[in-house]
């Protein structure tokens, strides 16, 4: 009894300290009256295709980012590093990064890359119940062979699986993103229910318009291959797609993704629809209005990890605020200027958030309510 007692502590002492080397840097989303903004990476890859870190790294890498859903897609059809491996189950990666979820508390879902020729080029399968099913579905002469790809979606629909397109530009010639017939069957057939807006380093704006055009969810994913300190050093901003779910569950993430309530985060901009940005931006930033002795202080208080840009539209009558140069709101701070007011206090302000985009040209339009 001792000795189990002893080993019990020695492996409680083990996780304590896994936890102790792994600092979150918290980067929050306050929820909308409706819904929480989980954070999320659905696209990323370790040593069982094509990546360089183990499964249960990809995990802590998460809890260090704040992310509060991710999902390991290796691929297929490439995997350099299988020599090395007595494995050789495609989901044998989720299987090694589940336990470290479960302890660090983030919602892991199991997917795969399915990774092809252009057209229609590489797409993920993620929320699937087997991933080896898969590879029959591959020319075992030249695996990226698109032949028997719509096979391949409609099996991982049959096993209730959401598919989206990613990096749209790649694998192609030019580089450049294109809409090919076979997008549009698979899309008509229900085998392609979003589009990565962004991968990594890259954003593509007509992406995005395909994606309002099309009614498809939105998706910005690190498609990370190294560690995620060495992608941070590369590019210094984050990458992740926020999710509008009803419950911090896997279940309720893929609900949210079916109904398309997602956004895209990159570069310190968000894309998305006008009414899913909305009340992000409503959640994350409050305007008060404080008043003594006739001076006015206007304040404008953001309770979120991500900065604002603001400017002032059509400011109410009788109120004045310097409004020549953009208010930038950082992380968890206040900007403050003095403002002048005649007559009734504003109840709300109209602004432009000039990070938040929600067409490719347009940026998000809203009013604050001012808060006294």
């Amino acid at each position: 009894m001792l000795v189990l007692f002893a080993l019990s502590l020695l492996i409680l002492m083990q996780v304590d300290a896994v936890y102790a080397q792994i600092r979150k840097a918290p980067f929050i989303f306050p929820a909308t009256d409706q819904y929480l903004v989980l954070k999320a990476d659905f696209h990323q890859h370790t040593v069982f295709s094509d990546g360089s870190v183990w499964p249960a790294t990809r995990v802590e890498e998460a809890y260090g980012e704040d992310l509060d859903v991710i999902a390991l897609t290796e691929h297929i059809e490439y995997r350099p590093h299988l020599d090395e491996m007595t494995a050789r189950s495609h989901s044998h990666s989720f299987e090694l990064a589940v336990n470290a979820a479960e302890r660090f508390g983030i919602i892991l879902i199991r997917g795969t890359e399915i990774t092809r020729m252009m057209p229609p080029g590489h797409l993920n399968a993620i929320n699937i119940t087997d991933a080896d099913v898969f590879e029959k579905f591959v020319n075992p002469n030249n695996s990226s062979d698109s032949a028997h790809v719509v096979e391949a979606l409609a099996e991982a629909r049959r096993q209730g699986g959401f598919v989206f397109w990613n990096h749209t530009a790649f694998p192609t010639p030019d580089n450049k993103s294109t809409w090919h017939p076979i997008h549009q069957h698979l899309l008509e057939q229900g085998l392609m229910m979003g589009i990565e807006v962004v991968n990594g380093e890259r954003y593509e704006p007509i992406a995005f318009q395909w994606c309002l055009d099309h009614n498809l969810t939105i998706f910005s994913n690190t498609d990370v291959h190294s560690t995620m300190a060495q992608k941070r050093s590369a590019d210094d901003s984050k990458v992740m797609t926020l999710v509008l779910a009803k419950e911090r569950t896997q279940d309720g993430v893929m609900e949210a993704l079916r109904d398309r309530r997602t956004i895209a985060l990159w570069n310190n901009q968000l894309m998305g629809r006008e009414q899913h940005v909305a009340p992000v931006v409503a959640g994350a930033v409050k305007a008060r209005l404080h008043e003594r002795n006739n001076l006015y202080l206007f304040e404008l208080e953001n309770a979120s990890g991500f900065p604002f840009i603001f400017e002032f539209t059509d400011l109410p009558q009788g109120f004045r605020i310097r409004n020549d140069v953009p208010w930038s709101v950082k992380p968890y701070e206040t900007t403050a200027f003095t403002a002048s007011v005649r007559g009734d206090a504003p109840q709300s302000v109209k602004v432009r958030v000039l990070n938040v985009f929600v067409t490719p040209e347009n940026n998000l339009e809203m009013e604050l309510p001012v808060i006294k």
